[in-house]
């Protein structure tokens, strides 16, 4: 079992941020959970496999714990808040989103914030075990943003279609979050 801490989180001190930092970590050591390497990330993911799908289906916790000279440390203060979802691996290895819930903030009691990371856990791994599935393929539904139940595995489509590039995604050179320069007159 955890050490409950029972302190106000101070983003502001260091001692406070490692403490959360340690805490949740703990919590989601208690839990089952093992760190998984995450590429273009530098936080701390942690993962636990769904019961009865095979590895298929993962719940993922984005701790928002970094790495420091110091050991763990948490982001600054808005810089990123705690996220739980699950995860589906579909065909040919592709990731599919399944369930996400609100986010954890980090405000309050370093005991609370993690006991609200817990209910988070617990509900989206619930939520991942009991969704619906697919009457075609057997794999997991998820919810579009039409508000519409998808297979995870679009299974309608063709390997073909299914590895074609999608013509709706972005690509960064497109979101023009770059600098713009301007002449003077």
């Amino acid at each position: 079992m955890g050490v409950e801490v029972r302190m106000i989180y101070d983003p502001s001190k260091r001692d406070s941020r490692e403490l959360l930092a340690v805490a949740l970590i703990q919590k989601l050591d208690e839990c089952g959970f093992v760190r998984e390497p995450r590429p273009k990330t530098d936080e701390a993911v942690y993962s636990r496999p769904v019961d009865q799908t095979g590895e298929k289906i993962r719940v993922l916790v984005y701790s928002s714990v970094v790495p420091s000279v110091h050991g763990f440390d948490i982001r600054g203060n808005g810089d990123d808040s705690i996220k739980v979802v699950a995860i589906y691996m579909g065909r040919n290895n592709k990731e599919r989103g399944l369930v996400k819930v609100a986010r954890v903030h980090r405000v309050g009691e370093i005991s609370a914030i993690v006991e609200r990371m817990y209910a988070r856990m617990r509900d989206v791994y619930k939520k991942a075990q009991t969704g619906a599935r697919c009457s075609k393929c057997g794999a997991p539904m998820f919810t579009s943003k039409a508000g519409n139940l998808v297979c995870a595995d679009l299974c309608w489509l063709s390997d073909e279609e299914y590895n074609r590039p999608n013509p709706n995604a972005h690509s960064h050179r497109n979101w023009g979050y770059g600098r713009r320069f301007r002449r003077s007159a």
